[in-house]
């Protein structure tokens, strides 16, 4: 071992300390870990990764910007969407009209809450909102009403014609609806003539003949063609079934009946021409 002496002066007093080197090696090297943190490699314990997804909005399908719908029916049209994410879909209305106007949150029916007629209100304005949940998108509409000839000094007569699910003297299933009633009896005059407007979506598949019995085709009756035109086809715009009820027709009760489904249909009474066009009588 090598002493060394290292003399250190005080005033006049002379002091020798004697230091020990270490021996061998780094012994008087710097610890590199004082003082300092732990560079360890990083691992994954306690963290997260958060990974953001972008959410499709819902698109409207060819829903128009002007819908045309014929008075005195609520049937208006059913709205549809479809989302890229296949989120469940939901529907409403904003502002406008819509507190006359009611649209099926799931299904998209839009319909009139109360009938509408042309002489009091020509046109309604409304936003259909389609949301997934999380996006909304929104769409405005205005939907025009048709003037049909609803008194015996407007010819033509028109009757609107939907198909709907109800009740009638054969039981459940599809209808035809008239007024909002469900195979009501119908009452024409001798002399005129009437068209039942057929035209409604919902008339697919579900063309109206007449008969002189009940049921028409599906209960052994005839079809009733004296003075009757088919216009275009049921559902489609301009659809309608014209009858002029001969001025001396022979009977008092026709019966109206889909061609292709059994207990659709109602009875239609005859009167003497009076001048006083048609009216719905409501079924017993």
């Amino acid at each position: 071992m090598r002493s060394s002496l290292i003399p250190i002066i005080l005033g006049t007093v002379t002091v020798t300390l004697t230091a020990c080197g270490g021996g061998g090696g780094g012994g008087g090297g710097s610890d590199s870990s004082y003082g300092s943190a732990s560079t360890g490699s990083a691992g994954t314990s306690g963290s997260s990764t958060t990974t953001t997804s972008s959410n499709a909005a819902p698109v409207f399908a060819d829903l128009a910007s002007t819908i045309s719908v014929n008075e005195n029916q609520t049937s208006i049209t059913t709205i549809e969407a479809t989302d890229a994410d296949s989120d469940t879909l939901s529907f409403s209305l904003d502002g406008g009209d819509a507190q006359e106007l009611s649209i099926d949150s799931q299904t998209g029916v839009l319909v009139f809450l109360s009938a509408p007629d042309y002489e009091t209100k020509t046109t309604y304005q409304t936003d259909v909102v389609v949301s997934d949940g999380t996006t909304s998108t929104t769409q405005a509409i205005t939907i025009e009403i048709v003037d049909i000839a609803e008194t015996s000094g407007e010819a033509p007569l028109e009757i609107n014609v939907i198909v709907s699910s109800g009740s009638n003297g054969y039981g459940g299933g599809n209808k035809y609806y008239i007024n909002g009633s469900a195979s009501p009896d119908i009452t024409l005059e001798a002399g005129k003539t009437y068209r039942f407007l057929q035209n409604d979506s919902s008339n697919t598949t579900h063309p109206m003949r007449l008969s002189l019995q009940a049921n028409g085709t599906h209960d052994g009756g005839s079809e009733y063609t004296s003075n009757i035109d088919y216009v275009g086809s049921t559902g489609s715009s301009g659809a309608y079934l014209q009858f002029t009820v001969p001025a001396d027709i022979d009977t008092e009760t026709l019966y109206y009946y889909c061609q292709t489904h059994s207990g659709m249909g109602g009875r239609i009474f005859i009167t003497a021409a009076t001048g006083t066009g048609y009216e719905i009588v409501g079924m017993n």
